[in-house]
């Protein structure tokens, strides 16, 4: 399993656990929702092997977290 797989599945996990914990509505579970989003979202461009600048959405993911959390 490759670092993105990895950072998936546990962000997966997270996000699962934070739901069942706090609710699918609370900022911490959007927030990792919305991380799991962007890190699928790179995956999806890498597996089509379209050219994907990984530091957008690393910058993206950082902004929406700092927005929501």
């Amino acid at each position: 399993m490759d670092n993105l797989e990895y950072k998936i599945e546990h962000i997966r996990k997270e996000l699962l656990k934070t739901a069942e914990e706090r609710g699918m509505s609370s900022n911490e579970t959007v927030k990792l929702s919305v991380e799991l989003d962007h890190l699928l979202n790179i995956y999806a461009y890498d597996e089509t092997g379209s050219e994907i600048e990984k530091d957008y959405f690393e910058k993206t993911v950082e902004i929406k977290n700092k927005k929501f959390g």
